[in-house]
């Protein structure tokens, strides 16, 4: 798989940009000339007239039982300190502080919380005050803090977008060597969230291959807390069966007592890190292996950060992982517009 990645980034640095032809939803209409590369995008960004879009936009976050007004550029310091490790390449820190920012466009367009965004990180985004930072960075603060921000103020209000939307900027921590079709996982097909190459390995990611053993006491009660019912037929016939997996290996449905369950719901009832399973019923119990850490669509962190650290710039990072796609200002967003 090294050979292969190394092969797979000489050619997509040789690339470069971003070729999406950004049309705005409704109207259809291709532009007459080809839509800024993420480079040029971001070179404008780094004027200092550009550096005022985060400052200004404000946005509503609920947190716990209370709704906090800040800027935007405030939120996404809290949510790329809490979704991405400090100790990341610049370019990868850059690439999570677009997907933070345009997955918040994108949640505060859906309407799920009136136009605000949660800190609930299975519903909208993870976040951390910076008291929690400063409890979590330790001495390292100043240093991180500095990192976060200069990642979010070189991308100052950059999103991305497809037909003039902002996207699902899925993103999870790591993947097996390729991510997940967003059909496979959210059950609706995204034109670019397509399954596309990931460079990461056993040395490169931390607990990239896990295992989960149960004794068969701790299977039984793991199963009755899931499905009571369910759980008294563990013995009559095979535990798990009938398995569906993904052209990247990933789990998609199995039967699990009889009851058919997606891969996404297996890994809940047996707290494992992804889809990507195997297992092994034991006469005590059952053993799981698990390759990579979260639902595997979208841009994997790990794989960002390996592909900084080869040299790829932001853009070709988001436009890799995202298919299709084009960078875009949030001022040049319906919801964007709205926060200014």
């Amino acid at each position: 798989m090294k050979n292969l990645g190394k092969i797979f980034l000489l050619a997509f640095l040789q690339a470069g940009v971003i070729l999406a032809l950004p049309l705005f939803i409704g109207g259809g209409v291709e532009q007459e000339t080809a839509p800024p590369t993420a480079a040029a995008v971001m070179a404008a960004a780094d004027e200092p007239e550009a550096q005022v879009l985060d400052k200004t936009a404000r946005i509503s976050l609920l947190d716990g039982g209370r709704t906090v007004q800040m800027s935007l550029e405030d939120y996404l310091f809290g949510v790329v300190a809490a979704e991405m490790p400090a100790s990341f390449e610049p370019e990868a820190l850059k690439a999570q502080a677009v997907a933070a920012r345009t997955y918040a466009m994108y949640r505060i367009g859906s309407d799920v919380h009136d136009g605000a965004v949660c800190t609930d990180a299975s519903c909208c985004q993870a976040w951390l005050s910076e008291d929690e930072l400063s409890a979590k960075w330790g001495a390292a603060y100043d240093e991180y803090a500095e990192k976060m921000r200069a990642a979010i103020s070189e991308t100052d209000g950059l999103c991305v977008t497809y037909d003039g939307a902002a996207i699902l900027a899925a993103f999870h921590s790591s993947s097996n060597g390729r991510t997940e079709s967003s059909e496979n996982v959210f059950g609706k097909a995204l034109p670019y969230l397509l399954s596309v190459e990931s460079m990461e390995d056993v040395q490169s990611v931390p607990n990239y291959i896990s295992s989960v053993t149960l004794t068969e006491d701790e299977l039984y009660s793991t199963l009755a807390a899931w499905n009571s019912e369910a759980a008294v037929h563990v013995s009559e016939g095979p535990l798990l069966s009938d398995a569906v997996f993904s052209t990247t290996g990933r789990l998609i449905s199995v039967k699990l007592c009889g009851e058919e369950v997606s891969g996404s719901e297996l890994r809940r009832i047996f707290s494992l890190r992804s889809a990507d399973i195997s297992w092994q019923r034991q006469e005590d119990g059952i053993s799981f292996t698990v390759t990579g850490y979260g639902h595997g669509v979208g841009m994997s962190q790990y794989g960002a950060n390996n592909m900084a650290k080869l040299g790829a710039s932001c853009g070709e990072i988001l436009s890799h992982y995202y298919t299709g796609t084009s960078i875009t200002p949030i001022s040049a967003l319906a919801v964007g517009t709205a926060l200014l």
